[in-house]
């Protein structure tokens, strides 16, 4: 009897069946479930009640609304072993980890092998004093990104048709509107004084959005974060650190501050975006913590990568 692979029908601009028809012929063993995030949560939930196993395909924000609303407490996280195809238009997770690409399309879905890994977890507090916590499994931002993530989520107009077309056109179109509606506003970190940030990043993936990456110098079950800070210097500043970003140079900002770290404290002047895997959240008070090996996945017979 063949397994079930819940697919996220919105993921890849409402497209994630295309992906999905051009490597379903590899994996005869496993039967497509499309369905909108509200029907999938659901139908997912129930699959893991009696099996082990999920086969999940999509993006970041399907990978993220995993961990966050299928899986629920430890002994689930301790148990359920994620199979993961990355249908999505920015699969940040899965290009930093898979060592199996198929058309395209990563992949980590062998059944006869599991790898634990880390994930991130975010505790914040709104302007209106309620808590929340979040787990990330790629990666988060603060400030400039996270506008981006913001717009790039918006439903229909020329995005959406951007997505179907080419995820890099679509994020070069984001940023031209993220760098007119921009505003930094000021954080203090771990306590110290304030300062207006250009972007606040923190990563277990080596990928962050579309092509984009940071070389990786940290492994997947180092039980640390990347963090990458930057002061911001105005429009003239970010326009440029984009522009070495689209000749696939590393942020070459006098700004820019990198380190690897078990947690960071972030306190704003106001309630701003947080980023995580895509999916925008607001806050005023965040602590950012890696949490080790707590995800359970499937992998190809090469491996995650390091």
């Amino acid at each position: 009897m063949p397994s079930e692979i819940f697919i996220n029908q919105d993921s890849y601009g409402q497209n994630a069946q295309f992906k999905w028809n051009k490597i379903a012929s590899d994996f005869p063993h496993l039967k497509a479930v499309f369905l909108p995030p509200v029907e999938i949560t659901q139908r997912m939930r129930k699959h893991i009640q009696s099996n082990n196993d999920l086969y999940i395909g999509g993006g970041d924000g399907t990978l993220h609304h995993v961990i966050n609303s299928v899986l629920q407490g430890d002994a689930d996280f301790e148990r359920v072993r994620l199979g993961i195809f990355g249908l999505g238009s920015s699969c940040s997770f899965l290009k930093s980890v898979a060592t199996q690409r198929l058309h395209d399309v990563p992949v980590v879905a062998d059944p006869a092998l599991t790898t634990r890994i880390d994930i991130g977890k975010v505790f914040f507090k709104t302007a209106d004093g309620r808590q929340e916590t979040k787990f990330f499994a790629a990666n988060g931002s603060i400030g400039f990104l996270a506008l981006g993530n913001l717009l790039f989520n918006y439903p229909g107009g020329l995005t959406q048709k951007l997505k179907r077309l080419s995820t890099e056109a679509a994020n070069n179109y984001i940023f031209i509107k993220s760098l007119f509606k921009y505003s930094a506003t000021p954080v203090s970190i771990d306590g110290a004084a304030q300062k207006k940030y250009l972007n606040i990043q923190f990563l277990k993936a080596k990928h962050y959005t579309g092509d984009y990456f940071f070389e990786r110098k940290n492994s997947p079950q180092s039980g640390l974060l990347d963090f990458h800070l930057f002061e911001d210097q105005g429009p003239l500043h970010t326009l440029n650190v984009f522009w070495q970003l689209t000749m696939k140079n590393e942020y070459p900002s006098p700004t820019h501050v990198e380190f690897k770290g078990k947690s960071l404290s972030l306190k704003a002047a106001q309630e701003i975006p947080l980023e995580l895997d895509g999916e925008i959240y607001y806050g005023k008070e965040f602590i950012i913590e890696c949490i080790p090996q707590k995800l359970n996945i499937m992998t190809h017979h090469s491996g995650v990568l390091g």
